[in-house]
């Protein structure tokens, strides 16, 4: 059932609060909305009349354990070719480089050097969305054996003082024409971090499909007993800090709903979490994207709970948005960016803060103002407008030619 989106004063000015987030001193997604998107569709039609071909890729192994960058991808060239763009799903096996003018690289991944370079020997225009997050905490709490930890931190903390270090990261940063990062916290870590400029980067939010706001909660509900739980769904790792969650939750009356799979490797962590809870939480297997059942558990759970090291700001919080769900989420990331006040943030080792979010989420009930700052800004369509943005800035300034902001 659709949350009623209604415009009234507030929500008016809580969403023009909300736009000048994204006025950084990076380009972002927001000015004058109507302005954006008359240009932006102009400049659809006038790409596919120039014959912009995009190709769209992320890692090789990215549908093994497929998560929020995937369904990003898969997305955002859906979106893009109902606006007009031949965008398609570059499968390297069959599909040659030389039949695009752009290529679109999905993640920050050592394999997309060798393919962007290759992409530029032949004339091509490179983008990246670069889907990161480096700070000292996030690299500390990544799955990896103690030396290494300390060995990235350490290195982090060189790079903050030397940004001209040389690594993968910086060179792949360096070798594509424009850089899109989910929000303009990531933006000033790229300027920060690796020195690129920030004219070659353009803010691109994430996104959800609007779906998700017209959902029924039935369907799930039957399926674990009743609505009003708390869902938590992503890959199950150490960096989602699921066993955090668990644990914070434990002795409360708050059932759980952990929804999705181990990452590969991760298998021992997803039974400590089962052994964490005892009776008090659900285990289900991941379900589909594109499955109703998938709507239907943000629209029957009573808040959705990501007590993670950090989120960019997770898809899954956007799609739970799209219908008013109240949010929990964790203060590393750019949640804050996304959501504001209309969200709870907690630090993930802070037991007592997340069980107290919890609470006070179950007790808040759906926000209109929530669903109609997520229906109208972030949205796929939203996002490929501003894609459109960055491909033109790429693209030997076709979109100034058509009167489209750079």
């Amino acid at each position: 059932m659709a949350i009623a989106v209604r415009k009234s004063r507030g929500a008016a000015a809580l969403l023009a609060r909300f736009e000048s987030l994204w006025q950084g001193p990076i380009p972002g997604v927001f000015g004058t909305r109507t302005a954006v998107a008359t240009k932006a569709a102009n400049f659809g039609s006038a790409a596919t009349a120039t014959g912009l071909r995009v190709l769209l890729a992320g890692k090789v192994t990215a549908m093994a354990s497929p998560g929020g960058g995937e369904t990003q991808l898969l997305a955002t060239a859906a979106a893009l070719r109902q606006r007009g763009i031949d965008a398609r799903l570059w499968r390297p096996w069959e599909d040659e480089l030389r039949w695009a003018n752009c290529l679109h690289l999905f993640g920050s991944a050592p394999e997309h050097l060798e393919t962007a370079a290759a992409a530029r020997r032949l004339g091509l225009k490179v983008v990246l969305s670069t889907i990161a997050w480096l700070d000292m905490a996030s690299l500390w709490h990544e799955p990896r054996p103690v030396g290494r930890r300390l060995a990235a931190c350490a290195k982090h903390a060189l790079r903050r003082a030397v940004p001209s270090l040389p690594s993968w990261r910086r060179k792949l940063y360096h070798a594509v024409d424009v850089l899109l990062p989910n929000s303009q916290h990531e933006a000033e870590q790229l300027v920060r971090l690796f020195s690129v400029p920030p004219e070659r980067i353009c803010v691109v939010p994430n996104g959800a499909d609007v779906r998700f706001a017209a959902a029924s909660p039935e369907a799930f509900a039957e399926k674990v007993g009743g609505p009003g739980f708390v869902l938590c769904p992503g890959r199950i790792e150490p960096r989602k800090n699921q066993l955090g969650l668990l644990r914070a939750l434990r002795g409360t009356r708050a059932k759980v709903v952990v929804l999705g799979d181990a990452v590969p490797g991760h298998e021992a962590y997803l039974a400590e979490c089962r052994r964490a809870t005892g009776d008090s939480a659900m285990f289900l297997p991941r379900i589909a994207h594109d499955d109703p059942l998938l709507a239907s558990a943000y629209a029957a759970c009573g808040c959705l709970a990501l007590a993670s090291w950090f989120e960019t700001p997770g898809l899954v919080a956007l799609e739970a948005a799209m219908s008013g769900t109240p949010l929990v989420l964790p203060r590393g990331g750019c949640a804050w960016e996304y959501f504001g006040p209309l969200g709870q943030y907690v630090s993930p080792d802070d037991h007592a803060g997340i069980r107290r979010a919890v609470q006070t989420a179950l007790a808040q009930g759906r926000s209109p103002v929530l669903a109609a700052l997520a229906q109208q800004s972030f949205s796929w369509g939203a996002a490929a407008e501003a894609t459109m943005r960055a491909y033109g800035r790429a693209c030997d300034g076709r979109m100034a030619a058509q009167g489209v902001e750079n």
